[in-house]
Parts: C-alpha cells; sequence; structure tokens
C-alpha cells in the first residue's frame, strides 16, 4: 500500500465536491501528469517519472460515498492495476484526507521500479498533491 494523509482546511463537503470533478485531480498532480483524454467517470493520462519514465493509465472511478470516499482503479500500459482511495474524516481543523493506492498486480518493470525506490518516490508524490489539495483551501 501506498498511501500519504494531510489535513485540509476546509469542510468534507467542499473538498469532496471538488474531488468529484474528475478533471480536479489532474490539477492536483502538476507536472508529473497530462491528460490525454477525460470522460464522466473515466479518464487516460500520462504520467511521468524519475529519469524520463513515462506511463500511460487508464483511470475509472468504481463508487464514491458523497463526502466520506471515493474509490477508483488505474490500469497502466503493461498489466500493472492499482486501486486508489481518496478517504474524509471530519477534522476539527477542517477534513483529514488520506490518498491510498493498493497495487493489485504489477507487471515485472514495475514492481523492480517499486523496488528500486518506486514507493518511495510515489508516497513523496501522495504527499505533494494533498498538499496542493490543502493549499486550493486555504
Amino acid at each position: 500500500m501506498i498511501t500519504a494523509s494531510a489535513v485540509v482546511p476546509a469542510s468534507p463537503e467542499a473538498v469532496f465536491r471538488f474531488l468529484s470533478k474528475l478533471e480536479n485531480h489532474w490539477h492536483l498532480a502538476d507536472r508529473w501528469i497530462d491528460v490525454v483524454e477525460l470522460n464522466d467517470g473515466s479518464g487516460r493520462v500520462r504520467m511521468h517519472g524519475p529519469l524520463g519514465l513515462r506511463r500511460t493509465a487508464k483511470t475509472i472511478v468504481l463508487d464514491a460515498e458523497p463526502d466520506h470516499v471515493m474509490h477508483g482503479t488505474a490500469e497502466l500500459s503493461g498489466g500493472t492495476r492499482a486501486l486508489i482511495g481518496w478517504e474524509l474524516n471530519e477534522d476539527a481543523n477542517g477534513t483529514g484526507v488520506r490518498l491510498s493506492a493498493v497495487i493489485e498486480h504489477a507487471a515485472l518493470p514495475d514492481r523492480v521500479l517499486l523496488t528500486l525506490g518506486g514507493r518511495r518516490w510515489m508516497e513523496h508524490r501522495f504527499a505533494a498533491i494533498l498538499a496542493t489539495l490543502a493549499q486550493r483551501f486555504s
């Protein structure tokens, strides 16, 4: 599991409203993600990593419980698949947000990358995404 948590200075309703628009997710990831295609509840994105690595992922929103949770998948070219989760909990300072990815299947090249520092890099990216989300509401 790859995870990061932060407190966002806004209500769970406001954070969920922002996250429920899929195009907003890509604004949080800055230069690391380019949108290739965006549809209602799904999309294709090109992810850029260190050392010029690139992957294309098909993303799909699977379910959402307003103001609490949103789940989806990211399927990478090459067969790697992850479950993505956004969990929102009321906090005295706004909303506690937890972003996580559970790797269901990793193709051999992605297993190697995760072992050689990719997991730590992704955790850092998730923390940066949550920091950008918090700044949007500051």
